[in-house]
């Protein structure tokens, strides 16, 4: 099974060539499920949103898994914000906490955004466990997606993770969470979580991905997204990051990862192979 998770496109800072170079990768590399884990939107406008659900819409038709982000409620709408902070996302793409399943997979996502605060998100623990035990029932890999991460591949965005990140992954390990799909911070990750939250009951991966469209790169990250590959007996992921290679016009991939399973969860299974230099 093939997962590609995007994020963070900012539809109204998209840049057209790098929209089209991912319309044609998504095709040829054939996803099972394909995730878009915040920041749909860069100002929540209406024809914004309107841009990403074509955009969303000429995607391969597989199952589909989006959550808003901060970005998607409106900044400058004081009133909108405060009393129907989602409406232009449920408009186009419905309720933001929903599941999805592929197979042997199953998807919860989660809606971590707060009206009260223009970058950070939370989520409660108990909804987290509640709703990733439900979800999972008798599949093989539980996947939770959030806009906000529980770590970050800098130091100096740590203050962007959810606030309670340490009570959430705490309940995403007690609902015996797989992966854990995130964006934000427009800077990839790929790690397991036994160095950030060594104290878990169960092991997880992380998956961040970084910009998948959007001229709002960061130094060192070019526009990107991860796919994840789940072997038949999900005992094993290979995750790798594909960047947008600007003078080829297209994406390419760049890092691989590989996980195994264990009895306490997932591990690193050997070094990271850095295919291109980022």
């Amino acid at each position: 099974m093939r997962i590609a998770h995007l994020s963070d496109p900012h539809f109204g800072t998209e840049v057209p060539e790098v929209v089209a170079a991912l319309q044609a990768a998504l095709p040829v590399l054939r996803p099972d499920a394909i995730v878009v884990s915040g920041d749909i939107t860069q100002r929540a406008r209406p024809a914004e949103f309107d841009a990403a659900a074509r955009f969303v819409d000429s995607l391969p038709p597989v199952p589909k898994l989006l959550v808003p982000g901060n970005h998607d409620l409106p900044l400058f709408n004081l009133p909108l914000r405060l009393l129907l902070p989602d409406q232009g996302y449920r408009r186009v793409f419905g309720a933001p906490e929903q599941e999805r399943h592929a197979g042997p997979l199953s998807f919860a996502g989660f809606d971590a955004t707060l009206r009260w605060r223009h970058t950070r998100g939370d989520l409660q623990a108990a909804h987290v466990q509640s709703r990733m035990a439900a979800v999972g029932g008798g599949a093989a890999l539980r996947i939770a997606v959030m806009h906000q991460p529980l770590h970050t591949a800098l130091e100096e965005d740590r203050d962007e993770c959810l606030l309670s990140a340490a009570a959430i992954a705490d309940a995403l390990a007690g609902a015996d969470t797989d992966l854990v799909l995130s964006g934000h911070v427009h800077m990839p990750l790929l790690a397991d979580t036994r160095s950030v939250f060594p104290r878990l009951r169960r092991h997880f991966v992380l998956s961040g991905a970084g910009t998948a469209v959007s001229h709002r790169i960061r130094s060192g990250a070019p526009n990107s997204f991860n796919l994840l590959d789940i072997d038949e007996n999900c005992l094993r992921i290979t995750a790798s990051l594909h960047a947008f290679d600007a003078a080829a016009g297209r994406f390419m991939p760049a890092t691989v990862r590989h996980y195994q399973r264990d009895a306490d969860g997932w591990r690193a299974a050997s070094p990271a192979e850095n295919l291109s230099q980022l």
